[in-house]
């Protein structure tokens, strides 16, 4: 008897979710299986050949890539519409208890997103110039580390300092705005997606 392959698991799970008005359980390993058979449909879908295995397992990476990024976005949302309905005094029994962890992950960063889109809001309703000017501060301050990708002559940093200059495949710690032109321009490369 056949196995059912892990896209067709994945497009399964995708239309029960789809079907269901509240958060199905999906098995916990689900993100991690994923990842592994992606991982192995990589090594031909890299090799630069452009024969029909190759072009399968690029098929099946572009579904693996839609199918979860629909089946995450609707988990979400209905995470996000059963957490509205709770009373506040629920806050603690999330209904994002049918989240796995790793969506709970994203779950988190949106729900912080949300927080700072609301403060910032409020900052402009409140008449409160000080929060901006705070924000501003702090912009101008985060630092990130790139890998310099072209020689660069010495630059003034969003924070007033001077940086460089710079030979190729120096690594420096920059102002974020400034290293956002530099990526951008190609005159450097992201070290850590955490900073930037």
């Amino acid at each position: 008897m056949e196995t059912v392959s892990t896209v067709e698991k994945l497009r399964q799970a995708l239309e029960l979710e789809e079907a269901s008005d509240t958060l199905t359980v999906i098995p916990a390993e689900t993100y991690i299986k994923l990842a592994n058979y992606a991982q192995k449909l990589r090594a031909p879908a890299g090799s630069g050949s452009d024969d029909a295995p190759v072009r399968l397992a690029k098929k099946q990476l572009w579904l693996i890539e839609v199918m979860t990024r629909r089946l995450l976005h609707v988990r979400l949302a209905k995470a996000e519409k059963e957490e509205a309905a709770m009373p506040d005094d629920d806050q603690s029994t999330r209904s994002a208890k049918n989240l796995l962890p790793e969506e709970r992950y994203i779950n988190d960063v949106m729900r912080q997103l949300a927080k700072k889109e609301d403060r910032f809001v409020k900052a402009v309703v409140d008449g409160q110039p000080s929060f901006f000017t705070l924000v501003q501060r702090r912009e101008t301050q985060r630092m990130t580390t790139v890998r310099i990708s072209k020689r660069v002559g010495e630059i003034i940093g969003a924070d007033l300092k001077r940086y460089g200059p710079f030979e190729v495949n120096d690594v420096a710690r920059l102002p974020v705005g400034n290293a956002q032109v530099m990526v951008a321009s190609k005159q450097a490369v992201p070290v850590s997606t955490d900073d930037y």
